[in-house]
């Protein structure tokens, strides 16, 4: 018959070795989780964001493309009445030397929709330190570019509800059939304008007319130009003449402008003229010949 105590420490030793097995099992696979290695030191490196973009817990860290690290964990801060997300980088220690203080971070997916990562491009300066901050610049990920482009398509359908609707110019040339009539007219109108001055210009740089010669002939222009200036100065002898009769102050002003001299000269003219006459019809009344 066995002895029931030894029965019980048999128990008691599976159950001590099942939990240890249990325990070294879990560690196991939490050290594996986060893809750090139970022999090897970390540095741990932080960004700060406003937003990451779906960064999570334990996604990898990598320089050029190789995995260095992970995020090991992510916690929410405030600074200047404004929320952040400060992410903890746990670098192997292997690599941490690559980092530099003056390296950028980039959260950066896999594929178009895979998981989001860091990728860290390195700079010229000293190596990390333990609790180091490193600057986090934006990548233009599929989100952002969704974005936008549902920002264009809303614009565009906000267009196309507007011509649609007969609002704007454009919008009543398509739908005003009238308008867009007139509109063909006036568009027909000016091609032809445009080609009569076409053809006008060519005449005016290659035909036989006076306009061509004024153009291509430079003397038969500077007679033109000297003719125009004689003219100006007739025209403006002619405009000081005709201020000058006019002005009161000369002879033929006043006659213009005071009946009285004009009466006076008129009455004498006219009595001057009787004398004429009277002269040719009674010569000896005005003019005696004496021999002796």
């Amino acid at each position: 018959m066995k002895n029931p105590n030894a029965l019980k420490w048999s128990d008691l030793r599976t159950g001590i070795f099942f939990i240890i097995g249990i325990g070294f099992a879990a560690y196991l696979g939490l050290v594996i989780g986060k893809n750090s290695n139970l022999f090897s030191g970390v540095t741990t490196v932080k960004i700060l964001s406003r937003d990451v973009q779906s960064l999570a817990e334990n996604n990898f860290v990598s320089v050029s493309g190789k995995k260095i690290g992970t995020v090991s964990k992510m916690n929410f801060v405030t600074h200047n009445d404004s929320l952040y997300v400060v992410a903890d980088l746990r670098l192997k220690q292997e690599f941490a030397l690559l980092v530099t203080k003056d390296s950028k971070a980039t959260i950066k997916s896999l594929g178009v929709l895979g998981d989001k990562y860091v990728d860290i491009k390195t700079g010229k300066g000293p190596a990390v330190a333990e609790g180091d901050f490193i600057a986090l610049y934006s990548e233009e990920g599929l989100a952002n570019i969704a974005s936008k482009a549902s920002l264009t398509f809303e614009k565009i359908n906000t267009m196309l509800d507007k011509l649609n609707n007969g609002k704007g110019v454009a919008g009543k040339i398509i739908s005003d059939e009238k308008m867009g009539r007139e509109l063909a007219e006036t568009i027909s109108s000016l091609k032809a304008t445009t080609a009569e001055l076409s053809a006008l210009s060519k005449k005016a740089s290659h035909g036989n007319g006076l306009l061509p010669k004024l153009l291509n002939d430079k003397a038969m222009a500077k007679n033109t130009e000297e003719t125009i200036e004689h003219l100006n100065q007739a025209a403006s002898k002619t405009e000081s003449l005709i201020t000058k009769l006019n002005n009161d102050n000369g002879t033929i002003g006043q006659l213009s402008s005071n009946p009285a001299l004009y009466n006076n000269l008129s009455r004498t003219l006219t009595s001057l003229d009787s004398v004429l006459v009277d002269l040719k019809a009674h010569p000896h009344r005005y003019v005696k010949i004496s021999l002796f």
